[in-house]
């Protein structure tokens, strides 16, 4: 890893803040903070000794924040291998993530959460864990997707206590199905304890949706996958998803999740800034066509797709550094809206001080190229990944 002490300014053909597009655009870089951004001749003013690195005509935007992924490159980080993953993320333009669960052997699972507390808490280098993503157990049996219904069961006030304690209090998001046992009274503990509720996996009606919303739900997991879908005259999930300004809205896009008119449609009821791009990409993203087995679980992986042996979907094999160029080109958005999808919005979700080029924010920054590889990633104003 190379270190950057010393300030340092980046320049490049475009710069998304990602508000605003500025063309040249210039970010000035100390102590770990963003100094100033603007045009190039006016940020070098600011500190003419600083060290410059430009770009040529790649783009320089914030790092991309990712709240549901599982793993790549053969890392899980349904435990101990959630350091080698922050080190492999930067090269997808990654800079700061959730490493997201998924339904296990229940004997097993404390230990697990254990674990990556206890790594979240000392890691060093890399892209950040920000904390974990808890998918399922707490989800449908009707709404399984991938998920061994054996492993899924209601949230209770107990389960949680239990969870939260493994872990260390290192749970910042919760996918649930409020309609199963008492999980709807539980939103308002989540809350109260910093975590974000997110709806997923969820057979709901509209009006449990309702309900959930005046509780404070605000978040939905893989919106359109794994949910009751919309009817005209029975919205479920996907209705109180679209209608509930308050909820912002996780999206695949990978090009076989949901298909890019549904994910254009999705954008233009709620707006960009209500959409959360995801990777929910498993732990085999980035690797050859084959089978590999995933805790309980077989994956194949074939034709850019993750599934079981009976077809389903079973995560994502893309990361987020591609899935801009998918929204760009098949959904046919701008890339200053995916980039707000990808940077601005995750970091709103929990309260970052990340996701975006503005003074005194984090240092968290991505270039990328014009085919979306990143060529030069910067967590907290340190060097974690160099093509140029």
């Amino acid at each position: 890893m190379t270190m950057t002490e010393k300030a340092l300014i980046l320049t490049g053909a475009e710069l998304y803040t990602p508000t605003y597009l500025i063309a040249p655009g210039a970010v000035l870089i100390r102590a770990g903070k963003i100094m100033a951004v603007g045009d190039p001749d006016a940020v070098i003013a600011f500190d003419p000794a600083a060290e410059r690195i430009d770009v040529g005509r790649a783009k320089i935007m914030p790092g991309l924040i990712d709240l549901h992924i599982h793993g790549l490159q053969g890392f899980d980080v349904l435990g101990k291998y959630i350091s080698a993953a922050s080190n492999v993320l930067p090269a997808y333009g990654v800079t700061a993530y959730l490493p997201t669960t998924y339904p296990v052997f229940p004997e097993t699972f404390l230990d697990d959460l254990a674990l990556m507390g206890k790594v979240i808490r000392s890691q060093s280098g890399g892209a950040v864990a920000l904390g974990i993503h808890l998918e399922g157990p707490y989800l449908s049996p009707h709404k399984p997707g991938m998920c061994d219904p054996n492993f899924i069961y209601p949230m209770t006030e107990e389960d949680l206590e239990k969870m939260l304690s493994a872990s260390q209090n290192a749970i910042k998001m919760i996918t649930f199905a409020p309609e199963e046992g008492d999980s709807l009274k539980m939103i308002p503990e989540l809350i109260r304890r910093g975590i974000v509720p997110s709806i997923g996996h969820s057979d709901a009606d509209f009006e449990t949706v309702s309900k959930a919303v005046r509780f404070g739900l605000n978040h939905s997991t893989h919106t359109f996958n794994a949910m009751s879908g919309l009817h005209h005259r029975s919205p479920g999930v996907v209705g109180g998803v679209l209608y509930f300004p308050e909820i912002v809205a996780q999206i695949i896009a990978d090009g076989h999740h949901v298909h890019p008119a549904v994910i254009n449609l999705l954008i233009r009821v709620k707006g960009v800034e209500r959409v959360c791009l995801v990777s929910d990409a498993q732990p085999f993203a980035g690797k050859e066509n084959g089978r590999y087995p995933w805790g309980p679980y077989e994956m194949i992986i074939k034709d850019g797709t993750s599934q079981l042996a009976d077809g389903t979907i079973a995560g994502s094999v893309m990361l987020m550094n591609r899935m801009l160029g998918v929204l760009v080109e098949q959904v046919k958005i701008s890339l200053k809206d995916a980039v707000t999808m990808a940077t601005k919005v995750p970091a709103s979700v929990l309260g970052l001080n990340k996701g975006q080029l503005r003074p005194g924010f984090d240092a968290d920054i991505t270039v990328l190229d014009d085919r979306y590889e990143a060529l030069l990633t910067l967590v907290e104003g340190k060097i974690v990944h160099q093509l140029v």
